[in-house]
């Protein structure tokens, strides 16, 4: 067990209503470096107060480092004559998928459409790593009943994949034109799935401003994020887009984006690149790791490439939108953050190249 196990369940023991933050951020290292033996024991902290939202939270770590013989103590636990105990939390049904755990598999898919979110959600990301030929057809049949729907079970398009081709990307695309903006995360999410020939489709659902692909909206820009990672859409590659968008000489623009799609996907960047430097790990087992390093994408970001003119993204926002626009203070404020994540990531290279982390 890591030393950070030991010190997160020190601290649950000695203040069981440790701020959230706190056990988040823990939870993350411990994701990374841990093992079978912090899952198991992270699972036993969780099992004195299942109902605690706190303890919830350790269940991130218990799927990512657990086994399949850790994943039979969560269903004895969890489960009585088939289905999640009263009181169980629903992102048991996640853990469970994520880490291969089949036995649960017609619950799950009837969970699929129940009338709660949460329980609906975490069904449709734990079904995301289970084998589910035999329920192609169903799942294709309550994706028809709801296709075109403003509302509907928000995770059942990333399902999409189990039972159909890239081929239906065009109709989740047209359906997200339509659908509220509170329920695309799975559409998003959906269309990722079917991997790298989906990026130029995320790269526009980003950017294109129906969407609201941004944390001031729906809160779907997480998804997004993550969306990015599944396609391998990088964000050296949107700093380049929005550079030939806004080129510094704007009279050789072929095409200048109007005021509010420009704004649109400045706040997306800011937004996107703000969940890089959290950190958040994709609820997806078999998702492509986004590997840019924060140094490189603050050199795109802030770095002139003349001593003479500032065509840096911020020389872009003063020039496009103005010296005075909202824009520039939170670009300012990324900057710092970034510059802040840059000494981390050189302080952890700079360990590591010398075999001094101790995690």
């Amino acid at each position: 067990m890591i030393q950070t196990t030991e010190k997160l369940v020190q601290l649950l023991r000695s203040d069981p209503r440790i701020d959230a933050s706190i056990l988040i951020s823990y939870c993350r290292i411990i994701s990374m470096y841990g093992d079978k033996e912090d899952a198991a024991a992270l699972f036993h902290i969780f099992t004195e107060q299942p109902s605690d939202y706190r303890r919830t939270l350790l269940l991130d770590s218990v799927m990512r480092c657990g086994d399949l013989a850790l994943a039979e103590e969560v269903d004895h636990f969890c489960f009585d004559q088939g289905q999640l105990k009263e009181g169980m939390p629903s992102e048991v049904l996640h853990v469970l998928g994520y880490m291969g755990y089949e036995k649960y598999i017609d619950y799950m898919v009837d969970c699929i459409c129940a009338n709660d979110w949460y329980l609906s959600k975490d069904t449709c990301l734990g079904l995301l790593h289970l084998p589910c030929e035999s329920y192609q057809e169903r799942l294709e049949s309550e994706l028809e009943k709801v296709y075109g729907q403003p509302l509907f079970p928000e995770f059942l398009p990333a399902l999409s994949f189990k039972f159909t081709n890239e081929q239906i990307v065009p109709r989740l695309l047209a359906w997200g034109e339509q659908a509220s903006t509170d329920c695309n995360a799975g559409l998003i999410l959906g269309i990722s799935m079917f991997g790298r020939t989906q990026k130029e489709q995320i790269k526009y659902i980003l950017m294109e401003p129906f969407w609201e692909m941004y944390s001031t909206g729906t809160g779907s820009y997480w998804w997004g994020y993550m969306a990015m990672q599944m396609v391998e859409l990088t964000f050296s590659e949107l700093i380049s887009a929005l550079k030939d968008q806004t080129p510094v000489v704007q009279e050789q623009a072929d095409c200048i984006p109007d005021k509010r799609t420009m704004e649109h996907r400045l706040h997306v960047l800011h937004d996107l690149l703000e969940l890089k430097l959290i950190g958040d790990p994709n609820p997806v087992r078999f998702a492509p790791l986004n590997q840019e390093r924060i140094t490189s994408l603050y050199q795109d970001l802030f770095q002139w490439s003349n001593e003479h003119e500032d065509d840096s993204v911020t020389g872009r926002i003063s020039s496009y939108l103005g010296y005075g626009h909202p824009l520039l203070e939170k670009y300012t404020q990324l900057r710092m953050r970034m510059e802040m994540g840059m000494k981390q990531e050189l302080e952890l290279q700079a360990w590591a190249s010398n075999g001094k982390i101790n995690i």
